[in-house]
């Protein structure tokens, strides 16, 4: 793979980044005329072929740009690509989706400035830092370091400098943007309530000082669990805008090693991986909710005790105990096919309103019931007879259940008008998803139900 080329400085202050976004509005809003002339003297079908390689065009020149500026306007672009499929036209969505691999690093002259600015000489001088970054994300960048009195390696994750000051600009700029560019509509209270819960969750990334504190909890609530290993913060090293934590060695997810390990260590790995998602939401009610691969590693050893390395403990979600009892209920609902149960739930959760008719809350049970799929018993109708092994065993990576399930909410918004999912489950669907793939991408197979049925508190 071609390394990405460094960038020699951020665009930080207000007035470039404004300047950068309004060269794309003009840029696309010459795009847009000219496929309006070309529009005017086509038949149907090209019309709709000259807005489709638009959409795309349009997406592909904001996702270039956004990878240039980074800071909360990439990350806006990676989220949207989250739900790209809901909202966005196909074209838009698969190039968004871009936004989702490694960014390019900040040259190290760059970082090294930034870290004299935030920790004192006398900090800095106890550490000696590895010049090429271990990762490079929108908001920041991580390096590894040594602390030279212990001989102990640590990471750094450095933040970028203006990114927690551009947010609030950032994402208004962007939503004016993506109207203009026709790839959402101009005045969508859906989106908007989007917008504002994305920029929460932004601003909760970016403490530094409430990610430390929730990956010490984090740790005090996984102690006993040793299949799972979460870095020890160093407060020393740390600042605001600096993390310091221990360097915690494994494999990525997808990589060879991690993909040939036997397939019965593949499976406990997802069971784990499935243990903790469970134990997040119904027993922590607290929840790592960005299931971004470059978070989760895997220590491989000889015994074949396997670890999950969990990183980034930075875009953590409480639940209040109300939601996490309804949702449990509407769960258990969609398990046992009990709809009443479903939709006194989904009522409960702000899925469902009050006044809604009865073929809209037929369409949510449906697609409450086609999501629980893999937490089925095998002999359960609804499961296809393809994804089940000869041992009863769910096959993960052979699924379709989101492009299914996707299909079902697109034909659910186009009937009843698109209304945005409840606050609380907008990010509780991100982790969802990420489950989904990682557990595709391990190729896990074992019996849901049954790792369900011993996790899932009653009530």
């Amino acid at each position: 793979m071609t390394k990405k080329k460094d960038l020699k400085k951020i665009k930080t202050g207000f007035f470039d980044r404004s300047f950068s976004l309004t060269k794309l509005a003009i840029r696309s809003s010459a795009g847009i005329a000219v496929s309006g002339i070309k529009g005017m003297l086509s038949d149907a079908d090209t019309k709709d072929l000259h807005f489709k390689i638009l959409l795309e065009s349009q997406a592909r020149l904001l996702a270039n740009e956004l990878g240039i500026l980074k800071g909360s306007l990439m990350k806006v672009g990676q989220m949207l690509a989250l739900y790209g499929e809901h909202f966005f036209p196909e074209e838009v969505a698969r190039t968004l989706k871009t936004l989702n691999e490694q960014g390019s690093p900040v040259a190290w002259l760059e970082i090294q400035k930034i870290l004299k600015k935030r920790l004192t000489e006398e900090v800095l001088s106890e550490l000696e830092i590895d010049p090429e970054p271990l990762a490079a994300a929108s908001m920041g960048q991580v390096h590894r370091a040594r602390i030279k009195a212990t001989g102990q390696e640590i990471c750094l994750k450095i933040q970028y400098p203006g990114v927690d000051k551009a947010i609030d600009t950032d994402i208004k700029a962007l939503r004016s943007i993506l109207g203009m560019m026709k790839i959402i509509p101009t005045h969508s209270d859906g989106y908007e309530q989007l917008f504002q819960e994305i920029r929460t969750m932004l601003k909760q990334e970016l403490d530094y000082e409430r990610e430390l504190h929730f990956t010490e909890q984090a740790r005090e609530l996984l102690k006993d669990q040793k299949q799972f290993i979460i870095p020890q913060c160093h407060a020393r090293y740390s600042a605001k805008r600096v993390l310091a934590t221990t360097y915690e060695p494994g494999f990525n997810i997808d990589s060879p090693e991690v993909q040939g390990l036997p397939q019965d260590r593949k499976n406990r790995l997802g069971e784990n991986f499935s243990w903790l998602f469970i134990h997040e939401l119904f027993h922590f009610r607290m929840m790592q909710t960005d299931p971004h691969f470059g978070n989760y590693k895997v220590r491989i050893h000889e015994s074949g005790e396997d670890q999950l390395v969990l990183l980034d403990w930075g875009a953590v979600r409480n639940f209040e105990t109300e939601f996490v009892n309804s949702y449990r209920r509407m769960l258990e609902g969609a398990l046992t096919q009990n709809r009443e149960m479903m939709i006194q739930a989904g009522l409960e959760v702000g899925f469902l309103r009050a006044d809604d008719n009865e073929k809209l809350r037929d369409s949510f049970a449906e697609i409450c019931s086609v999501a629980t799929e893999p937490w089925l018993p095998p002999a359960d109708p609804r499961v296809p007879a393809p994804l089940v092994d000869g041992k009863g065993c769910y096959l993960w990576s052979r699924s379709d259940l989101p492009t299914r399930i996707t299909q079902l909410a697109t034909r659910y918004a186009l009937s009843f008008k698109m209304r945005p999912p409840p606050r609380e489950v907008l990010f509780l669907d991100r982790k969802i998803g990420g489950v989904f793939i990682i557990l595709k991408i391990l190729d896990a197979r074992f019996q849901g139900h049954k790792l369900l049925a011993e996790l899932l508190p009653r009530g």
